[in-house]
Order: structure tokens, then sequence, then C-alpha cells
């Protein structure tokens, strides 16, 4: 069987549910459309509940087509790519229930769960937070210098950590494990043992990232099952904040997020639609020019074809690509070509 398109198949799916809600609409509208211009307010507020009847016949229609297509459509996509599912507190768990069975479906050889707790990444866990990656930093990783965030030493950390292929950590080579040749001088930074550094592309040893997550699990910061190996990708999910409410911990989130992409591990930030708002974090990595080059976002996750999005974006994210997907403003399609 030939595989489904995924950008035919979501746009198929939007405009099947379109055509849907336009015949119900012909017929709900059909009373006012027929007499005379509206007048009062009732009459407006009963023609803006019969619209608000057919956008919701639109999404049901466009959803239930989507899922009878969506295994088809990522079957095989993540075949030997393991990912990590990272979790907020308010994420709905039906959203992550889908995601992580489409990422199954995909052919994904493990797909990881990290819960975050309501402690992590808040003002009163800032600095125990930094202590905590600075006693178990693994060996090489580098922590950012311009921008000492917890959001950003908490994505540093934890993606290096993950990833199959590390970008901020470097291996020590040179004069720091070679004897100087006859009548050659050390230099400062030989006598000390510093050594030349290079970047290194080989993921940290397991027992130290068994005692990165460990030391995080033990303060009551995260949860997770068995052992955590390294990943492919990760993908951010959250629920439907706003982001008014908490701003110090959405500005982290996007720092964690920013930080978690540069440290090598390919990332999707993925929510339900009221996140993509203005203060929210989808909203708020769209707004970054540099955010939505780099860290894909996928609104609307309470809908298939969001759920959908979000695989295919992890898809588009391993092998270099990213961008914005969803119903929401600054998108660039509602799912990844």
């Amino acid at each position: 069987m030939a595989r489904v398109n995924p950008t035919a198949a979501v746009t198929a799916g939007i405009m099947f549910g379109l055509a849907g809600g336009l015949v119900a609409g012909t017929y709900l509208l059909a009373p006012s459309l027929a007499g005379s211009p509206i007048g009062g307010v009732s009459d407006k507020l009963a023609v803006a509940e019969q619209e608000a009847t057919v956008y919701e016949a639109q999404a049901n229609s466009a959803d239930s087509y989507i899922s009878d297509i969506a295994e088809d459509t990522v079957r095989g996509r993540l075949a030997d790519k393991p990912v990590v599912l990272i979790t907020t507190p308010d994420v709905n768990e039906e959203d992550y229930g889908h995601i992580d069975w489409l990422s199954t479906i995909a052919g994904a050889p493990s797909v990881t769960r990290i819960t975050l707790t309501d402690t992590f990444l808040t003002q009163d866990s800032a600095e125990p937070l930094k202590s905590l990656a600075a006693t178990t930093l693994p060996a090489g990783i580098q922590l950012s210098e311009d921008n000492r965030s917890v959001g950003t030493h908490m994505g540093e950390l934890i993606g290096a950590t993950l990833a199959e292929s590390p970008t901020n950590v470097v291996s020590a080579t040179g004069s720091a494990d070679a004897e100087p040749a006859e009548g050659e001088g050390e230099t400062e930074g030989e006598a000390e043992g510093d050594g030349n550094q290079e970047a290194s592309t080989s993921p940290v040893r397991q027992e130290e990232r068994d005692l990165v997550f460990g030391a995080l699990r033990e303060a009551g910061y995260i949860a997770y099952d068995g052992e955590l190996l390294t990943a492919a990708a990760v993908v951010l999910v959250t629920g439907d904040s706003d982001g008014r409410d908490d701003s110090f911990r959405v500005s982290q989130y996007v720092d964690f997020a920013r930080a978690l992409d540069k440290s090598g591990l390919p990332t999707t930030v993925a929510g339900r639609l009221p996140s993509a708002g203005p203060d929210g974090l989808i909203g708020r990595l769209r707004t970054n020019q540099e955010d939505a080059l780099s860290v894909s976002t996928v609104d609307s996750i309470d809908r298939f074809y969001g759920r959908l999005a979000t695989v295919l974006a992890t898809v588009e994210q391993i092998s270099g690509g990213s961008g914005s997907y969803g119903t929401a403003n600054k998108t660039d399609a509602v799912a990844p070509a």
C-alpha cells in the first residue's frame, strides 16, 4: 500500500471537515438568512451560537478522518529513532497518550517519558537546580556563561546528557596525556593539565546519565521509570496555559526548550491552542525568529491533526528541518510536508 503524503492527508482531512461543516451551516443558518436583516442582540447571539456549532462540526469531521489515516501516515517514520517525551505539570494525559502511541506506531524503538514536577523551573527551585547541575555535570559538558538562567542550564544539562551526538561536550586531547619531548617546555595550560579541547560527538557515559537523572528524581524535580538511554529527539509536551499566570516559569521553559535543541537534541514543543498565545510557551518561541528557525512547535494537540503533526515534526527535526505547525497565528502549515 502506498504511503499517504502527510500534508495531503492532513489538508484533505481539514477540507473534508470544512465541507461537512459548510453543508451543516447552510441548514443551520438558513432561517436567519431567509428573513429580514438581523436586528437585536438576541438574533446576533443566536447566529453566533449556530456558527460555533458549525465550526465544531468542521473540526470533528476533520479529526475523524485524520484519526483513521494517522497510523498509516506515520508508520515507519521513526524507525530506529528513540524518542523522549518530556511533559509539563499541566499536560493533558489524553494528548500525551496519543502522541506516545503515534510515536510507537511510527517505529520508535523506545518512547520514554520524563515528567516534570511542579517544583521544576520555579523561582524557588532556581538556585537549588543550578547547584545540582554543578555537582552532577558529566565530564566535558559546558554550560552557558552568557545565559545563566536555570532554564538554559537545565536544558543544556539534560539535552547533552540525552543526546546521541551532543554539541556542548568537549574532550581533552593532546599534551594533557602526552609526555613533552626532551628539551621542550610546557605552556601554562599544559602544566595545569588542561590540554587542547575539541568538540566531542560521543554520548555521555551511562553512569553519568544515571547520576544526573537520578539526582533530579531524588530531589523531586522529575519522575521517570526504568533507565534513561540516549534519544534521537525530544518532544516537550505542554498543556493549555496561556502563560499569563506564571510568566517566570514560561520564560524558563522557553530557555529550556531552546537549550535542549542547541545541545544537539532535536526538539519539538507541542501544546494546546492557548499555549500559542503571545504569552504562552509556544507563542513566545514563535515570536523569536531564531527560536522559530530551530525549535519546532505544534499547537492544537487536543485534535488529531495536532497530534499527527507532532510526530511528523519530530521526524522533520531529526532530518535537520524545523517549522511551526497547527492552526494558530505564525504557523508555516498545519503539518510538515
